[in-house]
């Protein structure tokens, strides 16, 4: 009887789901209000928030309570190895023109600019501190095991939701004792890897990324305002000056809000020499 009872309240929870009653970002009413007007237990209407959760039409938060999720999105968010691209710049676009919201590189300083439809993006300040590399990222650096790093975590937001969150790494040989050695401080804070490298005499030339269809971890999900298990487009990047690995991050993007759209030029390779 119980398991009938949790179906029937998450099956009229969807339909008002569906119809419009509740719409993303809006809050259920809570285990005891439901079950007030279900007239069921409130373990009735906690199994009941539990189906709707394990079919990703809703999300709790950590002492806010359940909200319903919103509909995956058709924004899209540009990369390419174009000039810009280059210089630091990564576009999301939807409903309007497209915006530049900085590369996964860019040192945030809370820097809010433009958006379409009046929104704002806005790139947090990184933490950054100072560590071993990781057997991984040491190979990806081209690094000694356990060498010295410099890694920063910020997060990307757009409209006031998450729209990225970027991990990086770079060899404090390289920028140890400069005045960029620190991405959210100095004279070139806020500024992109790119520049920052140029900066202290390193040209960037060429990126590399890797994207992997995933879903998220838990402390992914919890960055990124995401449902746990949630699909996320995960991008490995490295940057670097000919051969030389300058830096390189792990980028996660939320799969239901955007969908990544990459820019290759076909240009001769004399011209791009």
């Amino acid at each position: 009887m119980a398991v009938a009872a949790y179906r029937t309240v998450a099956e009229d929870l969807r339909r008002r789901i569906g119809d419009g009653e509740f719409t993303p970002g809006d809050p259920l009413p809570s285990r005891a209000e439901l079950a007030r007007s279900y007239g069921v237990g409130g373990n009735v209407a906690a199994a009941a928030i539990r189906a709707l959760a394990a079919e990703g039409l809703v999300k709790g938060r950590m002492g806010r309570g359940v909200f319903v999720r919103e509909r995956s999105s058709s924004r899209t968010m540009a990369r390419s190895w174009t000039q810009e691209r280059l210089q630091g710049r990564l576009a999301v676009t939807g409903g309007g023109a497209d915006i530049d919201v900085g590369t996964g590189t860019d040192a945030g300083t809370g820097t809010v600019v433009p958006g379409d439809d009046d929104g704002r993006t806005v790139r947090g300040t990184p933490r950054s501190t100072t560590g071993e590399a990781p057997e991984e990222i040491a190979r990806r650096l081209g690094l000694a095991a356990a060498e010295p790093v410099i890694r920063s975590e910020y997060l990307i937001t757009r409209d006031g939701r998450p729209a990225m969150f970027c991990v990086s790494w770079e060899p404090l040989g390289i920028t140890g004792g400069t005045p960029v050695s620190l991405p959210g401080a100095g004279p070139m804070a806020g500024s992109s890897v790119v520049a920052r490298m140029s900066y202290i005499g390193f040209r960037i030339t060429r990126s590399t990324e890797t994207v992997t269809a995933r879903t998220a971890t838990r402390a992914e999900a919890d960055v990124l305002d995401l449902a746990p298990g949630a699909p996320v487009a995960a991008i490995e990047r490295t940057y670097y000056a000919g051969t030389r690995p300058l830096e390189t991050a792990d980028l996660v993007v939320p799969g239901e809000r955007f969908r990544l759209a990459y820019e290759i030029p076909a240009e001769p390779a004399d011209a791009r020499a």
